[in-house]
């Protein structure tokens, strides 16, 4: 490969709360979106990696409603500081994860919002997901 070969990224129905959570999580396919190979290699698993748009302004100003994440899903283990989209039962949340013992705080950029502590030992050890590392953010201009 030299670097110039294309990978059709799917662009899910799926959309990231960036705020107070989301159910919306079809993992239905609305269009392919092209990268380079080299590009995508850079940051994960090319084969792994899912676009998704953002709902909500928790996570801005780097993140802004109605942008586009790529997320790598092969990337599910977390690292403090970094941003990955994660169910909590039946939400879907963008933020970033810290971690404390037992705990998992997930994060967002905008102040306005507190963090989420969710308790990783009690009734919610099952029903919390990482779904993947977010490795890339786009958005149209107006």
């Amino acid at each position: 490969m030299d670097g110039t070969e294309l990978v059709m990224v799917p662009l899910v129905q799926a959309r990231l709360a960036a705020g107070s959570g989301s159910f919306e999580s079809s993992g239905e396919v609305n269009g392919r979106y092209a990268f380079r190979n080299e590009f995508l290699s850079r940051r994960g698993n090319p084969a792994q990696m899912v676009l998704m748009r953002v709902a909500g302004d928790s996570m801005e100003p780097k993140i802004e409603n109605d942008d586009t994440v790529l997320i790598d899903q092969s990337q599910r283990e977390p690292r403090p500081g970094q941003v990955y989209a994660i169910g909590v039962e039946d939400m879907v949340y963008l933020k970033m994860i810290d971690t404390l013992p037992g705990k998992m705080l997930l994060k967002s950029y905008n102040p306005a919002y507190p963090p989420i502590e969710v308790d990783i030992e009690g009734d919610l050890v099952h029903g919390v997901r990482i779904i993947g590392h977010v490795v890339w953010v786009g958005r149209e201009l107006p």
